[in-house]
């Protein structure tokens, strides 16, 4: 089972096709998308729980192998990665591989209990296109959290087609790290929140659905 989390603030067809794109690449049968309650890092101009929920349903609803949980939504805090992860490893059979951005995974070690993080799932770290990590800023970075937290060793394990895989160890648990290029098609949420703001069209940026949702409640004006 695949998870991708984030914000959604709001959601859009770049985060559709990297889902899609990672689901088949690593022949999972689910891929569920987990918007943030409170995220730790942003604080600014983020749109109430409910109607990101609401949009990542509208957004996510065509496609079978997508599914949507309130997880984070429904605990009320802030959203810490670590604490979804264990409830939904005690929760489900299948391995879990949690996607984030080569850039977000060089910042892991900022994240609550990092070590921990390694214990629950398995690691796709997205490369996307003019925002690439090289292998050797990844290994390096390794290196220097292993300093940090001596308790998960890494170790590379080679090269699969155009995959690096890394292994990271700990007493009690092992967990996959997937180093792969994903398609970016040049959309972010800030520019489409931008482009509201300015009055100017999200069409093709977001589902259908989505933007008639947006337009019809005023979000991010």
């Amino acid at each position: 089972m695949g998870i991708l989390g984030g914000t959604f603030n709001p959601i859009h067809l770049g985060h559709l096709v990297v889902a899609e794109e990672v689901r088949e690449r690593f022949s999972l049968d689910r891929m569920l998308f987990i918007p943030a309650y409170i995220p730790p890092h942003k604080s600014v101009d983020v749109a109430p729980a409910k109607a990101r929920l609401a949009i990542v349903r509208m957004a996510i609803e065509n496609n079978l192998h997508f599914g949507l949980s309130d997880i984070e939504i429904r605990r009320g805090t802030k959203s810490y990665t670590v604490d979804t992860l264990k409830e939904l490893k005690d929760s489900v059979r299948a391995s879990i591989y949690f996607l984030l951005g080569s850039e977000a995974f060089l910042q892991i070690h900022t994240w609550r209990n990092p070590p921990e993080l390694f214990r629950y799932a398995h690691f796709v770290i997205m490369e996307r296109a003019g925002r690439k990590v090289t292998f050797e800023e990844l290994e390096d970075y390794l290196k220097e959290f292993y300093t940090r937290f001596p308790q998960v060793e890494f170790y590379y394990q080679g090269k699969v087609g155009d995959l690096h895989v890394f292994m990271a160890q700990g007493e009690g648990f092992e967990s996959s790290l997937y180093l792969t290029p994903v398609v970016n098609i040049g959309i972010s949420s800030t520019g489409i929140r931008r482009r509201i703001r300015e009055g100017r069209s999200i069409k093709y940026r977001v589902p259908s659905k989505v933007e008639e949702f947006i337009y019809g409640v005023g979000l991010y004006r």
